[in-house]
């Protein structure tokens, strides 16, 4: 099971999904937000710990907030 440190802005939160991606752990985190949560451009993915812009290194994955929206988008309409 991979556990993944996901933060956005002010949204830091842990996930653990089986058989999962970076990208299937951010898809989670913004499903499971509520109003009061604000995202910045990007996700910080990470098994290593919470990183951002500021401590995120090459095996980091970041990835566009955009993206993250258009994928959970597109896998409700499915």
């Amino acid at each position: 099971m991979s556990k993944w440190y996901v933060k956005s802005n002010n949204v830091e939160k842990i996930v653990s999904i089986p058989h999962s991606t970076p990208l299937d752990a951010a898809i989670e985190v913004y499903k499971d937000s509520n109003q009061f949560d604000v995202f910045d451009e990007y996700f910080y993915v990470d098994e290593r710990g919470m990183k951002d812009y500021t401590s995120a290194d090459s095996l980091t994955q970041v990835i566009k907030t955009v993206r993250v929206i258009g994928q959970c988008a597109r896998r409700e309409h499915q």
